[in-house]
């Protein structure tokens, strides 16, 4: 079953292959295994998996066309057709991963991808039922039906995530990143028309009407060249958006990097103040204080009563800077020290293992006001104290991390659970109260609970970033 002829659609397809092999190889060996806080880098394996597979069709589809082993036809044109799906699947997946929603969402979208390609596959295997003596038509309505119900929701879902992610990276300061991610998302808003709704002339709607032969009456080329034409784009632009993002973070992290050591020697110092020259002042104090007591020293009493006034103010002097320096800015490091010591008293007292789980890249764009590191801590508190003596949980999790916007923390257990609409200032499980802890630092707490367990979940933002002196 010749689909094409022509040495032209051999060279094309084999092009058309290579892009998104070349995309998915970037792809997968940018793959960071969850050790950045972009969901772009995060999420970019499903990308790999889509460039690998879809890629893998095109050749199949070229090997068709070149008619290499007329004698495996049928089973490279299914295994083609299956691959496809599948591709559009993982493309799916990569839009889904670059959202940053709630965990209810999340738990939904996270498997329709799958859910959507399981219907499509019993919709494959009935197909030939009904079209028993016309294998063209089962054919193409099986790769259509992939194209409408994967590859065209897929398409415009990754487009959508793209184009929050890029007013995203603008905010923060990645302008080059941003404009490149735009561009990006209109290419995949292209192939979600070219690939998932452009498809071989069938008698279904929409196919009957939106297909290659009227693509190719309207623009005077096959749409299998805008196809290939779009994922060389894509693949282009992505490979660009990597390479900036390496220059960029790196910058990032040099400056961040350079603020931490800064912050680690205001620490040393600060504790080097309150260990050694508090101390020694004390020390003074408590020899001064000797001395106008002592009976011998009466002559210059007032001269050592004006030397000890002194010598606290000093010490006054010496604990305003420290609490001034060691309150001007907090790292999200501080909460991590902070939580695995709560975990730790909690397992101490009640002999009950909790689980922290903490997410948080070495590296983050961003830092917590000590009232939002405040506000976190004891809303995980409450939310570990109500698992213990309110829900008889015997498993507690808590985890920590952050998103581009958000720092989120996140307790669940497996306990009796109680009606959330119990909310108020007397319900007895603090609810009301860690709401307005959320709420005066601007967050969203979000609490889940029935038979099965309870799920309290707090995103508070990161601190307003300045414009201006990032612009590039």
């Amino acid at each position: 079953m010749n689909l094409y002829t022509g040495n032209q659609y051999i060279l094309l397809f084999f092009v058309y292959g290579l892009a998104f092999y070349s995309m998915g190889i970037a792809a997968l060996l940018q793959h960071t295994h969850g050790e950045s806080s972009f969901p772009l880098l995060k999420a970019t394996k499903y990308l790999g998996g889509f460039g690998i597979t879809h890629g893998t069709v095109e050749w199949l589809l070229m090997i068709l066309i070149a008619d290499i082993y007329p004698q495996y036809e049928l089973i490279i044109t299914e295994l083609a057709i299956l691959l496809n799906a599948i591709s559009f699947a993982f493309l799916w997946v990569f839009g889904i991963k670059l959202f940053e929603y709630n965990e209810k969402v999340k738990k939904t979208l996270k498997s329709l991808p799958w859910i959507i390609f399981a219907g499509w596959l019993i919709c494959y295997f009935i197909i030939p039922l009904v079209y028993e003596n016309d294998i063209m038509s089962i054919r193409w309505l099986q790769s259509a039906s992939g194209r409408y119900f994967l590859g065209f929701p897929g398409a415009v879902f990754t487009s959508v995530a793209l184009f929050r992610n890029a007013k995203t990276m603008q905010y923060m300061g990645f302008t080059r990143v941003s404009y490149k991610i735009k561009g990006l998302a209109v290419l995949f808003a292209a192939y979600a028309i070219l690939a998932g709704l452009v498809v071989r002339k069938i008698n279904f709607f929409p196919a009957n009407i939106i297909n290659t032969e009227l693509f190719r009456m309207v623009f005077g080329f096959p749409v299998e060249l805008g196809r290939a034409v779009t994922a060389i784009g894509i693949t282009m632009l992505f490979v660009g958006i990597i390479d900036v993002f390496k220059w960029e973070t790196n910058k990032k992290i040099a400056i961040l990097t350079e603020q931490q050591a800064a912050s680690m020697e205001r620490r040393k110092l600060g504790r080097e103040m309150h260990d050694v020259v508090l101390q020694d002042l004390f020390v003074s104090g408590l020899q001064l204080e000797n001395m106008i007591e002592d009976e011998n020293c009466t002559s210059r009493k007032e001269d050592l009563i004006s030397m000890k006034e002194n010598l606290n103010n000093t010490i006054s002097k010496i604990r305003g800077f420290l609490q001034a320096t060691s309150s001007r800015k907090m790292e999200i490091e501080d909460l991590k020290y902070k939580l695995y010591e709560l975990v730790h008293n909690f397992e101490k007292t009640y002999h009950m293992p909790i689980e922290l789980d903490y997410e948080v890249p070495d590296i983050t764009l961003g830092h917590l006001s000590p009232e939002k590191l405040t506000q976190i801590y004891y809303i995980v508190h409450e939310a570990i104290n109500n698992a213990i003596k309110h829900g008889n949980a015997t498993k507690i999790t808590v985890t920590l991390n952050t998103t581009l916007k958000y720092v989120v923390a996140m307790v669940s257990d497996n306990g009796q659970g109680f009606d959330t609409n119990n909310m108020g200032k007397g319900s007895g499980y603090g609810l009301y109260a860690m709401r307005e802890r959320a709420k005066t630092v601007k967050g969203v707490l979000e609490i889940e609970s029935n038979e099965k367990g309870t799920v309290v979940c707090v995103s508070i933002p990161w601190e307003e970033r300045h414009h201006g002196n990032e612009e590039h």
